[in-house]
């Protein structure tokens, strides 16, 4: 074998070996963003669904805003005064439930964990916003404000740059729907008796 020959076959093995190595780290850099994307998506679909689990029981709600985002004041009776549960927003923190993490500490926000974190990924909730639906359809003004737009933004902003050297930042939108029948029955059963609440 000349010289000439053993150069080439190193150029060649050369040429192999990095395209293996790059095919590799594409293939670990998607596994690794569809590992935080599927987190994501878990919490997205399980705190959407606790949060109408809750509108549900609640006799009584109230809808302003808190730090940027969303918050709901949710009553056990249409008579209390200071309400049984109070959902807010944080961004690197997810939900919360009475400033706790909802179902007893275990639906935590993916903002850690594997694959995320500085020069990785960073998973944050872009928006939370909360509406009263008035396109119900025909009905009273008290049946349309029983139901209660509710959208959830999670964001997921990766150091690995893309084709214009841009961090690469994608979005996860949950939204939901919820009727508030508790609320709306219990509104007309004392609307019927002539109750005022705030008395």
């Amino acid at each position: 074998m000349t010289l000439l020959e053993l150069t080439a076959g190193i150029v060649v093995m050369a040429i192999i070996g990095i395209g293996m190595t790059s095919g590799a780290q594409a293939v670990m850099l998607h596994y690794q963003t569809d590992t935080v994307r599927q987190d994501l998506r878990q919490y997205g679909n399980n705190i959407m669904r606790e949060i109408v689990r809750e509108l549900n029981r609640a006799q009584k709600i109230e809808v302003d805003s808190f730090s940027g985002f969303a918050r709901l004041k949710l009553y056990k009776y249409f008579t209390d005064m200071s309400p049984e549960l109070t959902i807010t927003c944080n961004a690197r923190t997810g939900i919360l439930f009475n400033s706790n993490i909802p179902v007893d500490g275990v639906l935590n926000f993916p903002s850690e964990g594997a694959f995320r974190g500085a020069n990785t990924r960073t998973v944050y909730i872009d928006d939370f916003v909360i509406e009263y639906d008035m396109s119900a359809g025909l009905g009273s003004s008290t049946f349309k404000n029983s139901f209660l737009d509710i959208t959830l933004v999670l964001a997921m902003e990766s150091d690995v740059m893309d084709d214009a050297f841009q961090p690469i930042k994608e979005q996860h939108i949950y939204h939901r729907t919820a009727f508030l029948g508790t609320s709306y029955i219990q509104t007309k059963v004392t609307n019927a008796l002539g109750i005022n609440p705030d008395v």
